[in-house]
């Protein structure tokens, strides 16, 4: 099982990287056969070449942040975030519930998202 440690600390440097577009760091994250469903209910993307071709889409545009603690039962976990895009008075923010399935070696299996379109809200001053 994957130490909660290090399942901590991919967590809390998961949000960074998508933030700072560090492409290969992130699939780094990844198992071989990882896979991804963000949001829930949406083409799964499976393998780090899927997973690479998500992370080319999704991110450039958008700013990531850990909002409340990461929680740790095994070797799955779950944390709250927040995606922040655009600037100024346009910028909106989407919350969202984040979960992680880890192997043995520390590599994630499975990250799965929670969030719909209609949850996006106007971004707070001090996010």
């Amino acid at each position: 099982m994957a130490d909660a440690n290090h399942i901590r600390q991919v967590y809390e440097r998961y949000p960074e990287l998508v933030s700072k577009t560090d492409i290969d760091a992130i699939v780094d994250l990844y198992a071989e056969d990882g896979k991804i469903e963000d949001p829930i209910g949406s083409d799964l993307h499976v393998g780090r070449d899927a997973i690479r071709a998500f992370y080319e889409t999704a991110i450039g545009a958008i700013t990531m942040k850990q909002t409340g603690p990461v929680r740790i039962a095994g070797n799955e976990a779950a944390t709250p975030v927040v995606v922040l895009l655009g600037s100024g008075e346009q910028r909106k923010a989407l919350d969202i519930i984040s979960a992680m399935v880890f192997d043995e070696a520390g590599k994630i299996t499975s990250m799965r998202a929670w969030w719909s379109a209609d949850a996006m809200r106007s971004a707070r001053p001090e996010e």
